[in-house]
């Protein structure tokens, strides 16, 4: 009995929010980078693939939404509530950080171990799981393989402001 009821706790708390529920998902995608974000599928029919990644990404429709939430504020992850993925808010990725974990408005993007990203180091993040400090990232984020023209595309949708017009 208390097995079931640390379960339905755990579900309550833990992850069954935007980060899994589709009704929050656009019902049409304003850009190419936005379904990517949302599909790991491109409005080309380039290929996006990728290594690694989590089992619940995979059962989650495999898009950067599965960890990261339709909000693109992180949060933690199911089953494994104890890690968390950081926010891919233009704030969070191309913000001033701190040096004490967070940004340096303090809400807690959990960006604040390293400096701001640049297209370029996003784009190294995205494919090789690297850091703007060169640290690697946690091998549940997974690495992505795209065209040059989708990458492109994803970047500029993490830049606009989330929930704002793309």
């Amino acid at each position: 009995m208390l097995v079931l009821a640390v379960a339905l706790v755990a579900a309550l708390n833990l992850g069954f929010d935007s980060m899994t529920n589709r009704a929050d998902w656009p019902s049409d995608f304003i850009s190419n980078g936005e379904r990517i974000y949302f599909t790991a599928t491109s409005a080309s029919g380039q290929p996006i693939s990728l290594q690694g990644g989590t089992m619940h990404m995979s059962m989650s429709a495999g898009g950067c939404v599965a960890c990261h939430g339709a909000d693109r504020k992180g949060g933690r992850l199911t089953p494994k509530f104890w890690n968390s993925a950081p926010a891919l808010t233009a704030a969070a990725l191309f913000g001033v950080h701190s040096d004490e974990g967070g940004d340096a408005s303090g809400d807690g993007d959990d960006h604040g171990d390293h400096d701001s990203y640049t297209e370029d180091l996003l784009r190294r993040a995205i494919t090789d799981g690297v850091d703007p400090a060169g640290e690697r990232l946690d091998p549940a984020m997974p690495r992505w393989s795209m065209s040059g023209e989708d990458m492109a595309d994803l970047i500029a949708y993490l830049k606009t402001p989330a929930g704002g017009a793309n």
